[in-house]
C-alpha cells in the first residue's frame, strides 16, 4: 500500500489548529486565514455571510473536509477499483469531518508544532497521487497549516529576522 485515507482525527487536529485564534498586531487572527485560500469554500456555502464571518468551529470544519476530499480523490486515483469504504485507510470512513465546538476545545486535539509538520508530511504524502496536487486548494492550505505551525515552533518569534553576524 503506497497511500491511504488519514482517519478523521487527523484532519480534526490540523483543522482545529488552522481555524484557531492567536493574537497578534493588535487583534486576534487566525492561524491560517481563509481570505488567502483561494477557493476554501468551493460549493459557496459561506458566500452570503462572508467567509471571515465565520466562527472558529465552521471554519475548521471547512478546512478538515477541504483537506479529506483531496485525500479520497489521491487515493481514489491510486487505487481506482476501490469504494470508499474499501480504499485503504481505517475500515469505518465518514461522508465527512464533522467537528464539534466540543472538539476545538478537547485537549487530545492541541498537538505540539512538530508533530503537526509531521502530520501535514503524512498527508501530503498521503494525498499527492493526482496530476496537479500542487495546484489544488488543498495543497495551498496545507502549506498555510505547515507554515502556522513553524511560526508557533518554540523560540521562533525571538529568532532573528535578518541576521548580520556583525
Amino acid at each position: 500500500m503506497s497511500a491511504f485515507v488519514c482517519g478523521p482525527d487527523h484532519f480534526k487536529v490540523l483543522a482545529i489548529f488552522a481555524a484557531s485564534r492567536t493574537g497578534g498586531y493588535g487583534s486576534a487572527h487566525w492561524r491560517v486565514d481563509p481570505r488567502y485560500v483561494q477557493g476554501v469554500d468551493p460549493e459557496g456555502t459561506y458566500a452570503a455571510r462572508g467567509i471571515h464571518n465565520l466562527t472558529s468551529t465552521e471554519l475548521a470544519n471547512l478546512y478538515a473536509n477541504v483537506l479529506y476530499a483531496e485525500n479520497i480523490r489521491s487515493v481514489g486515483h491510486r487505487y481506482a477499483e476501490d469504494t470508499l469504504e474499501s480504499m485503504p485507510g481505517l475500515i469505518n470512513k465518514p461522508n465527512h469531518i464533522e467537528i464539534s465546538h466540543n472538539d476545538t476545545i478537547r485537549a487530545i486535539y492541541r498537538l505540539k508544532p512538530v508533530e503537526l509538520l509531521k502530520m501535514c508530511d503524512c498527508l501530503e504524502y498521503q494525498s499527492c497521487e493526482t496530476d496537479g496536487y500542487r495546484q489544488t486548494v488543498a495543497f495551498e492550505l496545507l502549506d498555510r497549516i505547515r507554515g502556522a505551525a513553524i511560526k508557533a515552533l518554540a523560540g521562533y518569534e525571538d529568532a532573528p529576522w535578518d541576521y548580520c553576524a556583525a
